[in-house]
């Protein structure tokens, strides 16, 4: 893929995942209301809330120092940068050699400390507490998710992602049963990360569309994430021209879709899950990365 092309590509990613982001949560609200007997919203009032939020005024306390007042940029920059990172509908885009997972685990990291310091920041009880919450969540959350990048690193012997995608597309990421457990371990952190972080109520006006829409970001990475890894069917090659686009973009709509009808009929059949049980949750998935990893080097030994 030329440059020119790359950056066109890449261009047309980012937009799909901004504007898609509030869509693609709205989908998910919508099908859990349907799935619940409940009539439910169209997934575009999430864009609809948006930008209703958008053209009010932030109210901001007295007291509240510079990093209360940045949060909410720097957690939409981090969730935007971390979304143009995750392929999409191809690969070989401009940002390709920076799509990392170690990469991607920092970013959904620093997303999550700035919103829990913006808490602790507010001196309010209810904020202190969530800010208690999203640290309690992410002491298990992130050693877990390194747990999966070690499996996925021993696996294809890189972290990048196109490099690991193109290998899964050609079935390349062997032995199966680690694949499998890593695509658990990610699922139960998408399950258990969705929304973890957003907890705090002290934002208003833009300030909270931002932290709306970087939760929505962070839920289409996730998702994203998992397809792409584990169900990269219909993915353009690099250089596989307009066509080759058309259909990654109608496999990137199906997967996605998919991915959001599974996750939406999982929470309804288990229960949206609570934060008394998140760090069960993440544990398992904790679990499951080791059990990947070491199959691996089992699989590796026995060779």
């Amino acid at each position: 893929m030329t440059f020119l092309l790359a950056t066109f590509a890449q261009a047309l990613h980012i937009t799909l995942m901004l504007v898609g982001a509030p869509v693609v949560a709205g989908l998910q609200r919508w099908t859990e209301a349907r799935l619940a007997g409940r009539t439910g919203a169209d997934p575009w009032q999430a864009w609809r809330d948006l930008a209703r939020l958008a053209r009010k005024q932030p109210v901001l306390a007295e007291n509240a120092s510079p990093l209360f007042r940045t949060a909410p940029i720097a957690c939409f920059a981090a969730m935007a940068v971390a979304a143009a990172l995750v392929p999409s509908f191809t690969l070989g885009m401009a940002f390709a050699p920076l799509s990392d997972l170690l990469v991607l685990a920092g970013l959904l990291g620093f997303a999550r400390v700035v919103l829990a310091l913006a808490a602790l920041d507010a001196g309010t009880a209810p904020a202190g507490l969530a800010a208690g919450r999203t640290a309690s969540i992410a002491c298990l959350a992130e050693p877990a998710m390194f747990l999966v990048i070690l499996a996925l690193g021993l696996l294809g012997g890189t972290t990048n992602l196109d490099l690991l995608i193109g290998q899964q597309h050609q079935g390349m990421l062997q032995p199966p049963a680690a694949a499998a457990l890593a695509a658990a371990a990610l699922a139960l952190l998408a399950l258990a990360g969705a929304g973890s972080a957003g907890q705090t109520t002290e934002f208003s006006g833009g300030d909270l569309a931002l932290i709306e829409l970087a939760e929505a970001l962070r839920m289409l990475v996730w998702v994203d994430l998992i397809g792409a890894l584990f169900l990269p069917l219909g993915m353009a090659a690099p250089g596989a021209g307009l066509l080759g686009w058309v259909v990654g973009l109608a496999a990137w709509g199906a997967r996605v879709a998919v991915l959001v009808g599974g996750l939406a009929a999982l929470r309804c059949i288990a229960g949206r899950l609570r934060l008394g049980r998140a760090p069960a949750v993440v544990g398992i998935a904790a679990v499951l990365g080791l059990l990947a990893a070491l199959l691996v080097l089992a699989s590796a030994v026995a060779a």
